[in-house]
């Protein structure tokens, strides 16, 4: 929490002596890192161990931060801003490009499982017979497609060459959107943190040190941040095998949320100001940096140590960001939100969260 919180100045005093779409891609660059260095960390230590859990708790953990910055992270910066204000009005342009991008990455980051559940052939661990004579029927448990296994001939010849594409196809996207948000189109986020419309408010109250200053703060305290990632994806083992809690649960929350931390407070600070705008905005850079950025970061590091990551998640993954990334898109519509709004979104959220909770682990973990 002490790193949060320099993190959070630090960014506070960039954005407040930048474009604040600067200060947004800043502060999910460097939550990126964080989380990275959980993935990686937690892929290498699965494989060496010979178990896909870390695997599929990663999986989770990409899901869940996207989930946090679509869902949680807005939600609650819309009903903590609105309780202080009754109505706030955020750059609904800015939020329909990164809406846009959502909608990109969401898509490219699941066409492998969609292709996966058209094309692959579907193997029952165990099948019950119903009924007699040429009315029987089956009931069948623990079915899985045969694409999902890494070392499958059709993974090799039709699958990873669709990973492959698609990471290629997301990191030219979000070079695009980078080219776009903060070069030919940059006006379109022209507004400052100090621009808020809360009366007697002044420049000098957000810039804590200078940029330079900021940026060395910022490097150092991420640099902790991921120390402390490291050794908490070093314990997290005993959690995985010592308790009856879903998997998927684990990575949702605690892969997922302790690295938001900072995005978190800063976005609650913002929303406090009056600037719900930068609150969204950081929400949604991060989600669209973990589908662009992230997870072909995670594929390519695979293909020099196999580590056995597959582009390829469960079906609760899938669903629940489609629809999470939907229903944010029709709040960020009008460009006015209040706290209700807001409730919606965290509740659909916990929701969600609960349903991670109640399901039951990944086969063979």
């Amino acid at each position: 929490m002490p790193l949060s919180y320099y993190i959070g100045m630090a960014i506070a005093s960039v954005s407040a002596q930048s474009n604040f779409a600067v200060g947004a891609v800043v502060n999910a660059t460097f939550g990126s890192m964080i989380e990275l260095t959980f993935y990686i960390t937690a892929l290498i230590k699965g494989a060496r161990e010979g178990t896909k859990c870390l695997e599929e708790v990663v999986k989770s953990a990409l899901t869940g931060t996207l989930l946090g910055c679509v869902l949680f992270v807005p939600g609650l910066c819309m009903v903590i801003g609105g309780i202080k204000h009754q109505e706030q009005r955020f750059n609904s342009r800015s939020a329909g490009v990164g809406s846009a991008l959502l909608f990109i990455s969401v898509g490219g980051v699941f066409a492998p499982t969609l292709f996966s559940k058209a094309y692959g052939k579907m193997i029952c661990g165990e099948c019950i017979t119903v009924g007699q004579n040429f009315s029987e029927s089956y009931i069948c448990q623990n079915c899985q497609s045969q694409m999902m296994g890494s070392n499958s001939t059709a993974f090799y010849s039709e699958v990873q060459p669709l990973v492959y594409t698609v990471c290629i196809l997301l990191l030219a996207a979000y070079i695009i959107g980078l080219i776009f948000t903060l070069k030919t189109h940059s006006h379109i986020y022209d507004i400052h943190i100090s621009d808020c419309h809360v009366p007697g408010h002044h420049h000098s109250a957000v810039v804590h040190w200078s940029r330079w200053r900021a940026m060395v703060i910022l490097v150092g305290s991420t640099l902790l941040m991921s120390a402390c990632a490291d050794l908490a994806t070093e314990h997290i083992t005993p959690i995985l095998t010592e308790t009856s809690v879903s998997q998927y649960f684990i990575g949702v929350t605690v892969l997922a949320m302790i690295p938001e931390l900072p995005e978190i407070i800063n976005g609650i600070q913002f929303a406090l100001l009056n600037n719900l705008s930068l609150s969204i905005e950081i929400g949604s850079c991060i989600a669209v940096q973990v589908c662009m950025l992230q997870i072909p970061i995670l594929v390519l590091f695979s293909v020099f140590y196999p580590t056995g990551f597959t582009l390829i998640f469960s079906d609760l993954h899938l669903w629940a960001s489609m629809f999470s990334v939907i229903l944010m898109n029709y709040i960020f519509m009008d460009g006015k939100c209040d706290y209700f709004q807001g409730t919606v979104l965290l509740f659909v959220y916990f929701i969600l969260l609960a349903t991670y909770f109640f399901a039951p682990s990944p086969a063979g973990c």
